[in-house]
């Protein structure tokens, strides 16, 4: 009986504090993190989207016990979400049409290719550098698929070198590939003569591209590492083709990724109507 009593003292003197602590006006959690929310809904009334976003955080890192109030703020998090959607689609889709354009005044100066049983992505390949008429000279080839990705195929005739690296230079200034895996790599024995082709990918390339593409007008020397090197000096045909190539890929990199940013959006567009009615 005696220990009731004590629990029940114990209760009213803990209701009598709260209540005291609410009429000396010291505001409870759950009024503080409407403070918050109002806040935060205040900065998304006058479009300062990036300070409403952290009235919410500090919100949910604040107040993590407070769920109605928290549940608000998820909501005031979809608007804004939404609105940052429909602010940011239209420039998306603009510069969709920007890339596009581009991509059309280029694509006539390279020849597609695309073998539908074997191949899920195409590849372009500048026209005035084909295989056919350079059969008898060391030479490297550029060339892009259709999401950007830039390749290089590297053709070499001589005393066997099987080369698995790539440099370019201008003096001092150097930019080199990786070495390619054993099986990018193809040689043959044409009547006493080695001829190797090694293909180069993406992911091997590094800044070699980028290094002839800025650098075309220069004299630029390729060479070739392997077994040991082999050395020669670009033609401008094959400069040119290199700033064309990189030119293009970059354009098809930008548009698979606009077109990424696009059809996200646009999913979640559809995530954010569904929540808030």
């Amino acid at each position: 009986m005696k220990f009731m009593q004590k629990k029940f003292f114990k209760v009213l003197l803990l209701c009598t504090l709260v209540s005291g602590l609410a009429a000396c006006g010291i505001p409870t959690d759950e009024e503080r993190s409407k403070e918050l929310l109002g806040q935060a809904q205040a900065y998304f009334d006058k479009k300062e989207v990036n300070a409403a976003k952290l009235m919410i955080d500090s919100l949910h890192a604040t107040y993590p016990k407070i769920v109605n109030v928290r549940r608000q703020a998820d909501t005031l998090s979809w608007q804004i979400e939404q609105f940052e959607i429909q602010r940011n689609l239209p420039y998306v889709d603009s510069m969709l049409v920007v890339r596009m354009n581009e991509f059309e005044e280029q694509k006539p100066a390279f020849r597609f290719e695309k073998n539908d049983k074997y191949q899920d992505v195409g590849n372009f390949f500048v026209k005035s550098l084909q295989t056919e008429n350079n059969i008898d000279r060391n030479y490297v080839r550029p060339y892009t698929d259709e999401n950007g990705k830039f390749y290089v195929m590297s053709y070499f005739q001589g005393r066997k070198l099987r080369h698995n690296m790539l440099k370019a230079s201008i003096g001092d200034l150097y930019a080199e590939t990786g070495i390619v895996e054993v099986s990018d790599i193809h040689e043959y024995n044409d009547g006493g003569v080695c001829r190797e082709t090694v293909l180069f990918t993406d992911e091997k390339l590094g800044t070699f591209p980028q290094f002839i593409a800025e650098n075309a007008s220069e004299k630029i020397k390729i060479t070739l590492i392997g077994d040991r090197e082999n050395s020669y000096f670009m033609a401008l045909d094959d400069k040119e083709s290199f700033l064309k190539t990189f030119r293009l890929s970059s354009v098809l990199k930008e548009l698979q990724e606009l077109r990424f940013q696009q059809k996200k959006m646009l999913f979640r567009q559809e995530q954010l109507i569904k929540k808030l009615n």
